[in-house]
């Protein structure tokens, strides 16, 4: 017999601090467990019942818990940590020549990074971000861009603190957003004063016990989330989800958590939204709809964390410019 999966949503406010891991390209980390049994989260109890087949009796197995989408929220740091992008400069025009290998610079202050501890989130167009552990360390732009080549226009760089968990700080100059241009400056830039969805987790692939309890986390500027007005739509579409699993975040600061997730591939889409039911509508704005592909393997073994790296491993190991 198929057990009928049922999919809920629950929120949880999570009183225990997160437990520290590492992040990167990787999914060695592990992430906070998940919420002791019996603190308010929805779930459902299976049941199953016993055939006897002579003198053997045959229980079925149990079907697997529902996917849950949890909210949690951890202290602000003090003092707040402040991220600067200082190259390039807004409105600066790079060498469409030069532009795979002009570095990004940034200023960070009070937020003390380290290989598997805290970090500093870096994207750019809206790419997934890429983990910055020592902000002394040139980063080029073409690191940041998942591969894409880096056109002539106009290009976007979001910077911002995080947990060593994943999770983003939000706090008062946490993050920095600014544009420049590549070949040459164009007549209009983008308006970044308009509202803003800045997607971060999750992304790439949990192995292991990494798999059991996966964030989910943006940053937001220029909009202000409230009941029944503007709000991040959450959805989440894979194995052992009969429809569609969804949450409203109402609130800016707590990320989400996504829980008892089979093994498989899911997609997670996060979406800026104003109103609600049939006047529900996307705000405009070229990243406020993004979908990321995530893949779950509770039976893999987690990558190795990468050792650390150095100024001179980073100068080595950059390509020669032509």
């Amino acid at each position: 017999m198929k057990a009928t999966k049922i999919v809920m949503i629950a929120l949880l406010a999570c009183a225990a601090p997160l437990a520290q891991i590492a992040c990167g390209g990787n999914e060695s980390n592990l992430p906070p467990p998940p919420p002791p049994p019996g603190t308010g989260v929805a779930s459902a109890s299976a049941t199953s019942s016993s055939t006897t087949t002579g003198a053997q009796t045959v229980t079925p197995p149990a079907p697997p818990p529902p996917a849950l989408v949890l909210g949690a929220a951890s202290e602000d740091p003090n003092p707040l940590p402040t991220v600067k992008i200082t190259a390039p400069t807004t409105g600066q025009v790079v060498p469409a020549a030069g532009a795979a290998d002009f570095v990004v610079k940034l200023d960070v202050k009070n937020w003390q990074t380290a290989m598997g501890a805290q970090h500093v989130h870096l994207i750019m167009d809206n790419h997934p971000y890429k983990p910055i552990y020592d902000p002394k360390l040139p980063v080029k732009l073409s690191e940041l861009m998942s591969g894409d080549p880096i056109n002539e226009g106009e290009h976007v760089l979001v910077a911002f603190p995080s947990r060593a968990n994943h999770e983003s700080v939000k706090t008062k100059d946490a993050m920095a957003i600014m544009s420049f241009w590549v070949g040459k400056k164009g007549a209009t830039a983008t308006d970044l004063k308009k509202p803003m969805l800045v997607y971060s987790r999750p992304k790439g692939d949990y192995k292991g016990l990494a798999a059991s309890h996966v964030i989910v986390d943006f940053q937001l500027a220029n909009a202000k989330l409230e009941e029944g007005k503007d709000h991040v739509h959450i959805t989440v579409l894979g194995p052992g989800i009969s429809d569609k699993l969804e949450a409203k975040a109402e609130k800016f600061g707590p990320p989400y958590f996504l829980d008892n997730l089979q093994n498989g591939t899911y997609t997670v889409k996060c979406e800026l939204m104003s109103g609600t039911g049939a006047d529900m509508k996307l705000i405009p704005g070229a990243w406020n709809s993004t979908t990321r592909t995530i893949k779950i393997d509770h039976d893999a073994q987690p990558d190795a964390t990468p050792p650390a790296p150095t100024a001179s491993a980073a100068s080595s190991a950059a390509p020669a410019k032509k």
